[in-house]
């Protein structure tokens, strides 16, 4: 029987991220995909703090569970999203 996405850790829903101070994602972030290098700032889906990740390469698959990227200190761009 074939596996299903979540049991492999496949997102089935990638979503573009607009960064934002205010706004949550939709919904959780197991992970990001990071398109051009730079500071990623961002808030744990499990608490309000946020936290500045500096230098985060080019191409680079960002292992965290996200409720929000945060404009303020975001330099990284072209981010997906992958619930």
């Amino acid at each position: 029987m074939p596996k299903q996405a979540q049991e492999i850790g496949v997102s089935g829903s990638p979503t573009a991220v607009t960064p934002s101070d205010s706004s949550n994602l939709s919904s959780p972030a197991r992970y990001l995909f990071v398109g051009t290098g730079g500071d990623l700032n961002i808030v744990g889906a499990t608490n309000d703090e946020s936290v500045i990740h500096r230098n985060v390469p080019t191409g680079t698959f960002f292992m965290a569970y996200v409720r929000r990227v945060n404009s303020t200190n975001t330099t990284a761009s072209n981010i997906v999203a992958y619930e």
